[in-house]
């Protein structure tokens, strides 16, 4: 039993060798060792950027359309500046911008998630929390 224990460790040692890279082409080893991790940390940061950045994205979809609109349909009934048209407005304007945010937000929270989640994995713009957010140009 003691034998077939070692012989199984030892032929798993001699495996490895197949599978680890071979570095006599003359290139760097760290070079490689980093290229590789950084694959790592870019799918991982796409991952991330994507599962953390659609729901704040929807968010900030939602109070950017919310904010647009609303002074905008209050201007057509009596002016942003009347607070009675202002909350009659929002009463309209809020349940659209939700619909909105939770359409929008996705596209967007996805698209910075795969597109700064590769290139700058975990970084703010990558959770779509930069301020020069896709969403709000």
């Amino acid at each position: 039993m003691k034998r077939s224990k070692i012989a199984a460790t030892l032929a798993f040692v001699a495996s490895l060798g197949f599978v680890a890279p071979a570095f006599a082409d003359g290139d760097e080893p760290l070079d490689k060792v980093v290229g590789g991790s950084v694959w790592v940390t870019r799918l991982g940061g796409v991952a991330a950027g994507s599962t953390v950045g659609t729901p704040i994205a929807a968010v900030r979809q939602t109070m950017k359309a919310y904010r647009d609109w609303t002074p905008d349909l209050a201007d057509k009934i009596g002016g942003k500046d009347c607070g009675p048209a202002a909350g009659l407005v929002s009463l309209v304007t809020l349940p659209a911008a939700i619909v909105w945010g939770g359409v929008t937000g996705p596209y967007y929270g996805i698209k910075n998630g795969m597109q700064d989640g590769f290139s700058n994995p975990f970084t703010h713009q990558s959770f779509s929390m930069d301020s020069d957010y896709s969403g709000d140009k």
